[in-house]
C-alpha cells in the first residue's frame, strides 16, 4: 500500500510565508498519508539548476519530521525548487533497515516515489538489461526511465509491466518537468491557483484536510492508465500520454494456472 504525497511548484515569485505555508502543507500531507505505511518515509527536493536534497529513514513519517535534517531541507525551499516528492513506506519486499529500499529512489538522473507491486519486476530487470541496487520491484520503473530517452519509447516497454502502479518521478536533467504515473493504484491532485503549484496525495482525504474549503484549488482530471507530464513553466498546460500495463498476470500453481492479482490498495 504505500502513501505517494507532494507538491510541484509552478514559477512564480513567492514571499518567504508563502514558501513557509507551501512547506508546512506539505509536511502536513506527508503526516497524513501516514495512514498508508508506516515502516519507512522520505522526501526529495529538486531545484532549477538539477541539484537535489533527498532524506529517507526506516520508521513512521512523524520520526522523520522531527530529524533536524528534514528541517533543514524545508528550510532550503525557496523560489528555485521545482518540486517535492514525499512517500510514506508499508513494505512487501526489501527491508526498510536498507535505504536503497525506501523511497523516493535515485536511480541515475531519476529520482521518484512509487505505490504499488511490479510482479514481474525479477524478469523485467533483466529482459532490459538494468542496474539494480535494491530488492524493490519499483525500482525498475526509475531504472527504465532513466534509460529510455523518450516518454513514447518509455511507455512501449511499461506494457510489460504485471501488478498494480502509480508513481511521480523527475529528472535531474530536466527538472523542470514531473512525471505523473497514474495507474491502477490511488493518486489525486489538486491545482492551488494562488500557489500556481498542484498538491498530490495517494488518496483524496489528505487533500481535503489541507485544502478543504478553498475556492481557488481546482481538482485535476486525471485518467487512470495514464502518464501527465507536467512543466512548472505552466503546470495547468499538461500533456496526457496513455500508459498502458496489466494489473493481472498468469502465475504457474501445481494444480495449474491461476489468476493472480496484487491486493495492495
Amino acid at each position: 500500500m504505500c502513501g505517494l504525497t507532494g507538491v510541484l511548484i509552478g514559477n512564480k515569485r513567492r514571499r518567504k510565508t508563502e514558501l513557509e505555508e507551501i512547506g508546512r502543507m506539505f509536511t502536513e500531507l506527508l503526516l497524513l498519508n501516514q495512514a498508508r505505511g508506516k515502516d519507512a518515509a522520505g522526501l526529495a527536493m529538486i531545484r532549477r539548476d538539477g541539484t537535489y536534497s533527498l532524506f529517507k529513514r526506516p520508521g513512521p513519517a512523524a520520526k522523520l519530521v522531527m530529524e533536524e535534517k528534514y528541517s533543514e531541507i524545508i528550510g532550503r525551499f525557496d523560489n528555485a525548487t521545482t518540486c517535492i516528492l514525499g512517500h510514506t513506506r508499508w513494505k512487501t519486499r526489501g527491508t526498510e533497515a536498507n535505504s536503497l529500499n525506501n523511497h523516493p529512489i535515485r536511480a541515475g538522473a531519476v529520482i521518484g516515489t512509487a505505490a504499488g507491486t511490479i510482479l514481474n519486476a525479477d524478469r523485467l530487470f533483466k529482459k532490459y538489461r538494468l542496474p539494480r541496487v535494491g530488492e524493490v520491484d519499483s525500482e525498475f520503473i526509475f531504472r527504465l526511465a532513466d534509460k529510455k530517452d523518450s516518454i513514447e519509447n518509455f511507455t512501449a516497454c511499461v506494457s510489460d509491466v504485471r501488478g498494480g502502479m502509480s508513481a511521480v518521478f523527475t529528472r535531474t536533467s530536466a527538472p523542470d518537468t514531473i512525471l505523473v504515473i497514474k495507474g491502477n493504484k490511488p493518486l489525486t491532485l489538486w491545482y492551488h491557483k494562488g500557489f500556481r503549484a498542484v498538491f498530490y496525495s495517494s488518496e483524496e482525504w489528505p487533500l481535503e484536510r489541507v485544502n478543504g474549503g478553498r475556492q481557488d484549488v481546482i481538482p485535476l482530471d486525471i485518467a487512470a492508465y495514464t502518464l501527465s507530464a507536467f512543466n512548472v513553466a505552466d503546470l495547468m498546460d499538461f500533456r496526457q500520454h496513455d500508459f498502458y500495463f496489466k494489473g493481472r498476470m498468469r502465475s504457474y500453481s501445481s494444480w495449474g494456472y491461476q489468476d493472480y492479482l496484487s491486493t495492495e490498495v
